[in-house]
């Protein structure tokens, strides 16, 4: 019988170069964050405008009716399903 090695993940020590490297990488990707974020903010609070608000609030009251509208052929549909088969 012979024996098979494993491979097991040998710890390599990180050197102080590698963790420079990895600091200045993390400390991009917070900078690209904290930039993302102020973006959002802004965005968030930016005044809204009349006519914006006006085609938000009728795209809702679309999408409403539109889903009872649905809704109430789905369950004609079941109703005369169930309906034939008695």
């Amino acid at each position: 019988m012979e024996i098979i090695p494993t491979s097991t993940p040998k710890k390599t020590e990180s050197g102080l170069e590698e963790l420079l490297i990895r600091k200045a990488s993390l400390k991009q990707q917070i900078e690209a964050q904290k930039v993302k974020l102020s973006v959002s903010y802004e965005r968030f609070l930016k005044p809204v405008s009349f006519p914006s608000l006006v085609f938000q609030t009728f795209g809702k009251g679309f999408n409403m009716v539109d889903s009872i509208l649905v809704g109430y052929k789905i369950v004609r549909l079941i109703r005369k399903f169930f309906v034939k088969r008695r």
